[in-house]
């Protein structure tokens, strides 16, 4: 025993080495739930961190929206009629064949022209010449077609 404590008196090192292994062991388990408890605030922190990311995404898109005026969101339309007709007339042909149909067709067209007559006076003389164009396109395919 007198040389036991004077190896822990002299500082030589193999009491402290047996310690620090005898506590690494018995703290093994709980280690690992210290590490499983890190991983539950490192998971919650990103979870957190994803959320705020959303939130900020959402209000950036929500100010981009607030942005939008009501010819944006007319000529958007005419945009999506314009689409819309094509494939109801069955055209290119062979791929919308499928979805021919006279009448929605000519409801697209008609919308498409009631809506450019509203926004006239709001477009430009060269935006008001394509949109123009582009009714005066959809008008000979339909006639075409049907």
């Amino acid at each position: 025993m007198v040389g036991k404590e004077n190896k822990k008196s002299s500082g030589n090192g193999e009491d402290k080495e047996l310690n620090d292994r005898m506590t690494r062991e018995n703290l093994g388990g709980k280690e690992a739930g210290g590490q499983a408890d890190e991983e539950s605030v490192d998971k919650a922190g990103s979870e957190e961190e994803a959320k705020k990311k959303e939130e900020e995404m959402i209000r950036q898109l929500q100010e981009e929206i607030d942005k939008l005026t009501t010819k944006d969101i007319i000529l958007q339309m005419m945009t999506s009629l314009s689409s819309l007709a094509y494939k109801k007339m069955g055209i290119p042909s062979g791929v919308n064949d499928k979805f021919k149909d006279k009448v929605q067709a000519k409801m697209a067209v008609d919308a498409f022209a009631a809506l450019l007559e509203v926004t006239k006076d709001e477009l430009s003389g060269q935006e008001n010449e394509n949109y123009q164009n582009s009714l005066s396109n959809l008008q000979l395919n339909f006639v075409k077609v049907f």
